[in-house]
């Protein structure tokens, strides 16, 4: 795993096969010297600030492309105030919502949105091209497809320096 250099307040995202987790990077350093991140996590059900290794576990991690438009100590204020009270939910309070509540940008995730219209075009690809639909049919076709529109929905990383960008998280 290559180091990223990252500041406090920056989104990142680590990649865990077929999803993304996000969180924001803290201004507190833990015992490991690293900048720690907070996210919301089904492993916790809420809202944690923890050590870098605990979050990433040497997976691909990157620097979202966000545009942030209010000041770094409001964002990891917000963070920081659902610390044990953000009740985790994978379709509506998920660690893509947390971050982006926290950075006052729209909440939405786009992980949810891709599987739920994967799924949806699963199913449908199923009731038309099947000749004798069955419920376990339907339902792999919308796990298959909706899966693999969540691996295509990856968030756009930050660019180099010598890069353009226009994207909006």
């Amino acid at each position: 795993m290559e180091d990223i250099n990252v500041e406090p307040g920056d989104i990142i995202v680590t990649n865990y096969g077929t999803y993304q987790h996000w969180s924001l990077v803290s201004d507190r350093i833990g015992t490991d010297n690293k900048l720690m991140l907070i996210s919301a996590t089904k492993r916790l059900g809420t809202v944690a600030e923890e050590m870098w290794d605990t979050v990433v576990k040497g997976k691909k991690t990157y620097i979202v492309d966000a545009h942030i438009s209010i000041p770094v100590q409001t964002i990891l204020e917000r963070a920081r105030s659902q610390i044990g009270n953000w009740k985790y939910s994978l379709t509506s309070k998920n660690c893509e919502h947390f971050v982006k509540w926290a950075a006052g940008v729209e909440v939405t995730s786009t992980q949810v949105k891709a599987f739920g219209t994967g799924a949806l075009l699963g199913a449908a690809g199923v009731a038309a091209l099947s000749e004798d639909p069955k419920l376990v049919k339907f339902l792999g076709g919308a796990l298959l497809l909706g899966g693999v529109a969540v691996m295509a929905a990856r968030a756009l990383e930050k660019p180099t320096n010598n890069e353009a960008s226009s994207s909006v998280v």
